[in-house]
Protein backbone atom coordinates (compact mmCIF):
# COMPACT_ATOMS: atom_id res chain seq x y z
CA UNK A 1 0.00 0.00 0.00
CA UNK A 2 2.84 2.39 0.86
CA UNK A 3 4.49 1.72 -2.52
CA UNK A 4 1.23 2.41 -4.35
CA UNK A 5 0.74 5.74 -2.54
CA UNK A 6 4.35 6.71 -3.21
CA UNK A 7 3.96 5.83 -6.87
CA UNK A 8 0.73 7.82 -7.21
CA UNK A 9 2.25 10.81 -5.37
CA UNK A 10 5.36 10.72 -7.56
CA UNK A 11 3.26 10.39 -10.70
CA UNK A 12 1.15 13.41 -9.69
CA UNK A 13 4.28 15.51 -9.13
CA UNK A 14 5.75 14.43 -12.47
CA UNK A 15 2.50 15.31 -14.26
CA UNK A 16 2.43 18.77 -12.65
CA UNK A 17 6.02 19.43 -13.63
CA UNK A 18 5.41 18.19 -17.16
CA UNK A 19 2.31 20.37 -17.45
CA UNK A 20 4.31 23.44 -16.42
CA UNK A 21 7.14 22.58 -18.79
CA UNK A 22 4.79 22.38 -21.75
CA UNK A 23 2.51 25.30 -20.86
CA UNK A 24 2.83 28.06 -23.42
CA UNK A 25 1.55 31.61 -23.31
CA UNK A 26 -1.64 32.14 -25.27
CA UNK A 27 -1.44 35.40 -27.19
CA UNK A 28 -4.24 37.34 -28.82
CA UNK A 29 -3.56 40.39 -31.00
CA UNK A 30 -6.96 40.49 -32.72
CA UNK A 31 -8.79 43.59 -31.51
CA UNK A 32 -12.04 42.12 -32.87
CA UNK A 33 -11.83 39.54 -30.06
CA UNK A 34 -11.28 42.16 -27.33
CA UNK A 35 -14.54 41.38 -25.50
CA UNK A 36 -13.67 37.68 -25.32
CA UNK A 37 -10.78 38.64 -23.02
CA UNK A 38 -11.98 41.75 -21.19
CA UNK A 39 -15.05 42.57 -19.11
CA UNK A 40 -18.23 40.80 -18.16
CA UNK A 41 -18.62 38.88 -21.44
CA UNK A 42 -15.10 37.46 -21.38
CA UNK A 43 -14.43 33.76 -21.83
CA UNK A 44 -14.39 31.78 -18.59
CA UNK A 45 -10.66 31.83 -17.83
CA UNK A 46 -10.59 35.61 -18.44
CA UNK A 47 -13.59 36.61 -16.31
CA UNK A 48 -12.21 36.90 -12.80
CA UNK A 49 -8.47 37.58 -13.16
CA UNK A 50 -7.82 37.19 -9.42
CA UNK A 51 -10.59 39.69 -8.63
CA UNK A 52 -8.77 42.60 -10.26
CA UNK A 53 -10.91 45.57 -11.34
CA UNK A 54 -10.75 46.11 -15.11
CA UNK A 55 -13.10 49.13 -15.24
CA UNK A 56 -10.15 51.25 -16.31
CA UNK A 57 -10.11 49.52 -19.71
CA UNK A 58 -12.83 50.57 -22.16
CA UNK A 59 -15.93 48.35 -22.07
CA UNK A 60 -15.97 48.10 -25.85
CA UNK A 61 -13.89 49.03 -28.84
CA UNK A 62 -15.82 51.62 -30.84
CA UNK A 63 -15.45 53.03 -34.34
CA UNK A 64 -14.13 56.36 -33.03
CA UNK A 65 -11.15 54.67 -31.34
CA UNK A 66 -8.00 54.29 -33.41
CA UNK A 67 -6.35 51.22 -31.88
CA UNK A 68 -2.67 51.35 -32.70
CA UNK A 69 -1.72 48.22 -30.75
CA UNK A 70 -3.34 45.52 -28.63
CA UNK A 71 -2.13 42.36 -26.95
CA UNK A 72 -3.56 39.89 -24.44
CA UNK A 73 -1.25 37.25 -23.01
CA UNK A 74 -2.57 34.45 -20.83
CA UNK A 75 -0.19 32.00 -19.19
CA UNK A 76 -1.08 29.27 -16.74
CA UNK A 77 1.77 26.93 -15.85
CA UNK A 78 0.48 26.64 -12.25
CA UNK A 79 -1.65 29.72 -11.65
CA UNK A 80 -3.32 32.05 -14.15
CA UNK A 81 -1.33 35.11 -15.22
CA UNK A 82 -2.42 37.93 -17.51
CA UNK A 83 -0.63 40.68 -19.35
CA UNK A 84 -2.61 42.96 -21.58
CA UNK A 85 -2.28 46.35 -23.17
CA UNK A 86 -4.42 48.46 -25.45
CA UNK A 87 -3.07 51.59 -27.12
CA UNK A 88 -5.69 53.99 -28.44
CA UNK A 89 -5.27 57.28 -30.28
CA UNK A 90 -8.37 59.42 -29.83
CA UNK A 91 -9.60 62.52 -31.59
CA UNK A 92 -9.51 65.63 -29.36
CA UNK A 93 -13.12 65.45 -28.09
CA UNK A 94 -13.06 61.72 -27.40
CA UNK A 95 -9.67 62.02 -25.72
CA UNK A 96 -11.01 64.66 -23.33
CA UNK A 97 -14.07 62.52 -22.53
CA UNK A 98 -11.93 59.47 -21.84
CA UNK A 99 -9.46 61.42 -19.70
CA UNK A 100 -12.41 62.74 -17.67
CA UNK A 101 -13.81 59.22 -17.25
CA UNK A 102 -10.44 57.92 -16.07
CA UNK A 103 -9.82 60.88 -13.77
CA UNK A 104 -13.11 60.06 -12.01
CA UNK A 105 -11.92 56.53 -11.25
CA UNK A 106 -11.12 56.04 -7.55
CA UNK A 107 -7.45 55.12 -7.98
CA UNK A 108 -5.62 53.09 -5.36
CA UNK A 109 -2.16 53.46 -3.87
CA UNK A 110 0.53 51.62 -5.81
CA UNK A 111 3.88 53.15 -4.84
CA UNK A 112 6.18 50.52 -3.36
CA UNK A 113 4.38 47.49 -4.74
CA UNK A 114 6.90 45.44 -6.75
CA UNK A 115 9.45 48.26 -6.51
CA UNK A 116 7.23 50.77 -8.32
CA UNK A 117 8.15 54.42 -7.82
CA UNK A 118 5.76 56.12 -10.27
CA UNK A 119 5.70 57.03 -13.97
CA UNK A 120 8.05 59.41 -15.76
CA UNK A 121 7.47 58.66 -19.45
CA UNK A 122 3.69 59.00 -19.30
CA UNK A 123 1.12 60.65 -17.05
CA UNK A 124 -0.91 58.28 -14.91
CA UNK A 125 -4.68 58.69 -15.35
CA UNK A 126 -6.09 55.83 -13.28
CA UNK A 127 -4.68 52.97 -11.21
CA UNK A 128 -6.05 49.85 -9.58
CA UNK A 129 -3.25 48.15 -7.66
CA UNK A 130 -3.30 45.11 -5.45
CA UNK A 131 -0.30 44.22 -3.27
CA UNK A 132 -0.72 40.53 -4.14
CA UNK A 133 -1.96 40.46 -7.74
CA UNK A 134 -0.51 43.42 -9.63
CA UNK A 135 -1.86 46.41 -11.51
CA UNK A 136 -4.48 47.69 -13.94
CA UNK A 137 -3.87 51.26 -15.10
CA UNK A 138 -4.15 53.85 -17.83
CA UNK A 139 -1.43 56.29 -18.84
CA UNK A 140 -1.31 59.05 -21.43
CA UNK A 141 1.12 61.03 -23.55
CA UNK A 142 -1.09 64.09 -22.73
CA UNK A 143 -1.81 64.60 -26.42
CA UNK A 144 -4.21 62.02 -27.84
CA UNK A 145 -2.88 58.59 -26.86
CA UNK A 146 -4.00 56.48 -23.91
CA UNK A 147 -2.31 53.23 -23.00
CA UNK A 148 -4.31 50.77 -20.91
CA UNK A 149 -2.30 48.06 -19.15
CA UNK A 150 -2.98 45.11 -16.91
CA UNK A 151 -0.23 43.13 -15.19
CA UNK A 152 -1.97 40.39 -13.22
CA UNK A 153 -0.22 37.47 -11.53
CA UNK A 154 -0.01 35.77 -8.14
CA UNK A 155 2.52 34.59 -5.56
CA UNK A 156 4.33 37.93 -5.94
CA UNK A 157 5.95 37.15 -9.30
CA UNK A 158 5.32 36.42 -12.97
CA UNK A 159 6.29 33.02 -14.34
CA UNK A 160 5.94 34.82 -17.66
CA UNK A 161 8.94 36.70 -19.02
CA UNK A 162 6.81 39.83 -19.25
CA UNK A 163 9.39 42.09 -20.88
CA UNK A 164 9.06 39.95 -24.05
CA UNK A 165 5.43 40.97 -24.39
CA UNK A 166 5.26 44.63 -23.43
CA UNK A 167 7.52 47.62 -23.97
CA UNK A 168 9.20 48.74 -20.75
CA UNK A 169 8.01 52.25 -21.70
CA UNK A 170 4.52 51.22 -20.58
CA UNK A 171 5.62 49.72 -17.26
CA UNK A 172 5.77 51.73 -14.03
CA UNK A 173 9.23 52.95 -13.06
CA UNK A 174 11.02 50.35 -10.92
CA UNK A 175 8.54 47.53 -11.67
CA UNK A 176 10.08 44.14 -10.93
CA UNK A 177 7.90 41.04 -10.82
CA UNK A 178 10.56 38.54 -11.80
CA UNK A 179 11.09 35.42 -9.69
CA UNK A 180 12.85 36.24 -6.40
CA UNK A 181 12.21 39.99 -6.69
CA UNK A 182 12.79 42.08 -3.57
CA UNK A 183 9.06 42.68 -3.00
CA UNK A 184 8.34 38.94 -3.14
CA UNK A 185 11.09 38.23 -0.61
CA UNK A 186 9.75 40.92 1.72
CA UNK A 187 6.16 39.67 1.50
CA UNK A 188 7.14 36.03 2.10
CA UNK A 189 9.15 36.99 5.18
CA UNK A 190 5.96 38.33 6.86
Amino acid sequence: MFLLRSFIGSLAIILLIMGAMFAKPQINNDINKYNQYMGENAKEEYKDKWGMDEEIFPKYITDNMHVSDYKMVYYNPWDAQYLSYLIVDYNRDDYEKEVNRLNQYNSTNYIGYYGVTGFTKYKLLAMYADPNYGFVYAITDEDSRIVYVELIFCNYFYDLEYSKYISTDYLPDGFDARMDNAYQKKMLEN
